[in-house]
């Protein structure tokens, strides 16, 4: 088969770091997201130097979102980045949807049932998983949102402020930072206020505060990198 008859799907033009980058981004803002809202339900208890903190299991998936429209934002700019939030507040959307599907369809739709071997008692524990995380989904849509833009619109003002300072790792965290800190407050005690003592409420702040901020710190090499993976930069290149 000669060059010019190959399928064209095949020529290496079409693969390139750039492309590859910018789907790695979106494939894992929306896979966080996703797993975020199932697993926000669980709370884990977390010890740093003494101090016992309860922190969802959702907290870190959730924190990953803003590693990746960090990356979008500054490779394809703010537009791009935005596109992607609204994307991610659609598929939020569509989980709560389908997650009402899922718990009770049967319900009230007339020719759909459910197997013998659907027990009233895994019924149950279907709706203490699913159930329960419908207030935590609608929560977790109005707190992601706003937070979200927050930091797009926050680490693209500092870019343009910064331009030519080598400064991407404060945009990175400045940005990420305040957008979480005010996500965490919000979110947890729209999802779980009123549910459980507000001495636990203000553990679950705290704890999910800190664990996102670790990860805005942690994550700061992987911006870079994915951004140098992108342009074409050497992989180590500290610098913009």
């Amino acid at each position: 088969m000669t060059d010019q008859t190959k399928p064209r799907f095949l020529g290496a033009e079409r693969i390139n770091r750039r492309d590859f980058v910018l789907i790695f981004c979106v494939g894992l803002f929306m896979v966080s997201l996703v797993t975020a809202a199932v697993t926000a339900i669980k709370i884990n208890t977390v010890s740093i130097l003494g101090w016992e903190l309860l922190v969802p299991a959702g907290s870190l998936a959730f924190a990953l979102t803003y590693l990746a429209t960090d990356v979008i934002s500054e490779v394809w700019g703010r537009a791009t980045a935005l596109m992607v939030v609204f994307a991610g507040l659609a598929m939020r959307f569509v989980i709560l949807v389908l997650f009402l599907v899922a718990l009770y369809a049967e319900n009230v739709v007339g020719f759909l049932g459910v197997a013998d071997s659907w027990t009233p008692e895994r019924q149950q524990a279907f709706e203490g998983v699913l159930g329960s995380s419908l207030r935590i989904n609608i929560a977790g849509v109005i707190a992601f949102g706003i937070s979200a833009l927050v930091d797009v619109f926050l680490f693209h003002f500092l870019h343009v402020r910064q331009e030519g300072k080598n400064l991407l790792w404060l945009r990175n965290n400045v940005s990420t930072m305040l957008s979480q800190v005010f996500n965490s407050v919000f979110f947890i005690v729209a999802a779980f206020g009123w549910t459980m003592p507000w001495t636990a409420i203000g553990s679950l702040i705290i704890g999910q505060i800190v664990v996102k901020l670790l990860v805005a710190a942690f994550d700061t090499p992987l911006v870079y990198l994915l951004r140098n993976l992108a342009t074409e930069r050497k992989l180590f290149d500290f610098k913009g």
